[in-house]
């Protein structure tokens, strides 16, 4: 595992797996020892094992459904099992103390202890929890598009769109547990129609303690060296006839058509390896012309930069009044200091980079490429000036717009989201199905339910409040005209205190903090009733839906115009970057993609000076140097110590590199990846499992924008967690499901 300086190219591409036979020489000459077309299909062996999480990536790695994900992608799961077994522990002393019994004492936290479903069996995930396996994609820009043209109005034009849209998922969808979609890509240039099987009974089985799975906290998050041990196991069921089905003791585990094959050649990784990534990327923004990139720069990254910012602040108050709270806001406050740091740091790095003069510089050669053709010129000359436009246009109130739409976000609120929720929907429920608005038809009615029983697990009254108030302050202050629901719910009122006084009295007398009434209100109020509600939240979602709607109306007009327009200047730029020999890949929108680049450090620029980093993290470096007794975040459970104590006597078996004979734990590759790659399998040229996606270096938080020489991707190495669980969890039965023989473990 010797280390070598930067030996190669940038690469960059999230591509669709249909591009990756296009690029068989180049591949080859990386080393690929599998036929590309392993990596084309979704049916394929290997890329039918790759599944999405709904936020994040992972791996099917066993006959019997197991999964492998990160540590991350699990700690909304992780709470709500602790939320489970807190309130059943309640229930338990309560009746203990009406039979004179002393109370049980345990202090029940899965987040910080991890979870071994030795110990307590193979628990339910919560009944929003889901798996979706793509197996199939469809071309369906030709439906979606033909005769787009000849709409004049945006918003008439955008409607028509997202009519053609659900009637393709209405045929597509022709058993329960097949979940469609129609996803644009290059910015409506194609469309395509992916279908996905969803499985719903998803059950936790391994994770770690955070001290691991999260080690260095969010000090280190995005930076290199990394000593994380991100990674969890979780098991998908399906009923008794292996279908979809919701959790039931009599589940049986899923068998899955493909698995993941766990590396275990010997040699493990060198630099200049080959590496790809599968999995499901959310968004990137690099298709964008220079007036777009120039508003991202001033306005958006700015804005979103201070909301988080402000937003985290409050839950950093909640967390540190009691243990519960603390536990309850992990999930979310995890979040947004991710992306809260991901964009302060990206905004930094994009001016010390030149981003904005790059882009301008592309921008004025692509006209000059347009002009030196005739026919080019007349087909292309109008394009960016009629994105200008567009762009300008429709950034009127656009802060009034943002933070309404947060104060009803389900991320941030989930009290305030149910309300609206059960007020659009009944609204919905008195239009045909295919004239309903997206996510309100009778296909989105179990995630709905699903939804609205998940916010149980993690409600706070505290936190309702404090958020209602804080988004509620926002979005008085915020520029532009109030939209008419923030006057008629205040009623005057303006400073901090009245407005969560006003809030607390709200949510002191609704009766949506109960589960069953939500779903009843759901199943059966219909909008009538709910106008004539006397539930102070509803009567607020009533007032507030109008306004919301107005505002999402808004958006699909911009759509609308957009989409007459943007797909001629992909062509464009496109046609234009061919002429240099460059290939585009679409930006990343959640669908199924693959990366690849190889393993490798990088030259880090500190000021004047330069420092090499190497690819490779390992145990040692951990225990040894990293480990601080007593240091949130950066202290090694002791069973770990014990566990290195022991190897660095006997040795760490097969799991040892070869050339330092240490435990490797993290590494680098110049694979191209965002958020929602986290989990996402890293395969080898052989296509096995070598590790997991979990994060990036700094230089990679500009990368949904632009991808560069500097970008690195932040891998764990699988051999870590097979040494976790042979040598320090002692899991023979986990490890013989992998596939691998234990050396430590009986």
């Amino acid at each position: 595992m010797a280390e070598e300086p930067d030996m190669f190219p940038p690469t960059g591409g999230m591509w669709l797996p249909s591009q990756i036979p296009l690029m068989e020489g180049h591949l080859r000459s990386l080393g690929l020892e599998i036929d590309p077309k392993e990596l084309a299909d979704p049916t394929s062996s290997t890329l039918e094992a790759i599944v999405s999480l709904g936020g994040c990536s992972g791996s099917f790695v066993s006959s019997n459904g197991l999964i492998i994900t990160n540590h991350h992608c699990v700690e909304g799961y992780l709470s709500y099992i602790t939320e489970q077994d807190k309130a059943a522990l309640k229930k338990q002393n309560e009746e203990r103390a009406a039979k004179g019994l002393p109370p049980i004492e345990s202090d029940i936290d899965y987040m910080r202890d991890g979870y071994d479903a030795r110990n307590g069996g193979e628990r339910f995930t919560g009944p929003e929890s889901r798996v979706f396996i793509t197996f199939e994609q469809r071309d369906v820009t030709e439906r979606m598009t033909s005769g787009l043209a000849a709409i004049e109005d945006p918003l008439e034009r955008s409607t028509e769109l997202e009519k053609r849209q659900k009637q393709l998922l209405k045929e597509a969808e022709t058993d329960p547990s097949i979940r469609a979609e129609v996803k644009s890509f290059f910015r409506g240039e194609k469309f395509m129609l992916i279908l996905k099987r969803k499985l719903k009974d998803l059950r936790m089985v391994y994770a770690p303690p955070k001290a691991v799975g999260y080690f260095g906290g969010d000090e280190r998050n995005w930076e290199f060296p990394r000593h994380v041990g991100d990674f969890a196991f979780l098991r998908v069921y399906t009923g008794p006839d292996g279908e979809s089905a919701d959790y039931s003791e009599d589940n049986i585990p899923y068998k899955p058509a493909n698995i993941v094959p766990i590396s275990q050649g010997s040699g493990g990784l060198s630099p200049g390896d080959l590496v790809f990534v599968a999995g499901y990327p959310g968004r990137t923004n690099r298709a964008t012309t220079f007036t777009e990139a120039s508003d991202t720069v001033a306005r958006s990254m700015p804005y979103t930069i201070d909301y988080l910012d402000k937003i985290r602040a409050v839950f950093r108050e909640l967390e540190s009044r009691n243990e519960v709270l603390a536990t309850k806001v992990q999930p979310p406050l995890f979040g947004i200091e991710n992306y809260l740091k991901n964009n302060r740091e990206a905004l930094q790095i994009l001016d010390s980079i030149d981003y904005l003069g790059k882009k301008e510089q592309l921008q004025a050669d692509l006209l000059a490429w347009v002009e030196e053709d005739p026919s080019r010129l007349q087909k292309y000359a109008p394009v960016l000036e009629k994105m200008d436009q567009i762009q300008a246009k429709y950034q009127q109130n656009w802060q009034k717009r943002a933070f309404a739409s947060r104060l009803f976000s389900g991320y941030f609120n989930g009290i305030v989201s149910s309300a609206l929720t059960i007020v659009r929907a009944a609204k919905e429920k008195e239009k045909p199905d295919p004239e309903r608005l997206p996510g309100y038809q009778l296909r989105d009615y179990e995630n709905i339910r699903d939804e609205l029983r998940q916010m149980q697990g993690t409600y706070s009254r505290e936190i309702a409040v404090e958020v209602t108030t804080h988004f509620m302050q926002r979005l008085l202050a915020a520029e532009g005209k109030n939209p008419g629901f923030v006057e008629a719910f205040l009623g005057g009122v303006e400073t901090e205190d009245e407005i969560r006084a006003r809030v607390q009295k709200v949510l002191d007398a609704t009766k949506l903090e109960d589960v069953k009434t939500r779903l009843e209100l759901f199943e059966s109020a219909s909008y009538a009733d709910l106008k004539a509600s006397d539930d102070p939240l509803i009567q607020f979602a009533v007032l507030a839906e109008p306004d919301l709607l107005a505002a999402e109306e808004h958006a699909k007009e911009q759509g609308g115009e957009s989409l007459m327009v943007a797909p001629l200047y992909i062509e464009m730029l496109r046609n234009f970057l061919l002429s240099r020999g460059q290939v585009m890949a679409p930006d990343a929108n959640s669908t199924l993609r693959i990366t690849f680049g190889q393993v490798g450090g990088y030259t880090k620029q500190d000021g004047e000076s330069t420092t090499y980093v190497p690819a490779f993290t390992n145990i040692r470096q951990l225990v040894e140097d990293e480990h601080q007794p007593g240091k949130k975040d950066f202290e090694v459970p002791q069973r770990w110590i014990e566990a290195y104590e022991r190897a660095v006597t006997k040795g760490f078996g097969p799991y040892a590199d070869p050339f330092y004979g240490s435990l490797p734990l993290n590494f680098l590759a110049n694979v191209d990846t965002t958020g929602g790659n986290s989990g996402s399998a890293a395969l080898n040229a052989r296509g096995e499992l070598i590790g997991l996606l979990f994060d990036g270096n700094t230089d990679s938080l500009y990368g949904d924008y632009v991808f560069d020489e500097g970008v690195r991707s932040i891998l764990l190495d699988i051999r870590y967690t097979l040494w976790v669980l042979d040598e320090v969890e002692r899991n023979g039965d986990l490890l013989r499901e992998l596939g691998v023989k234990p050396s430590f473990a009986p």
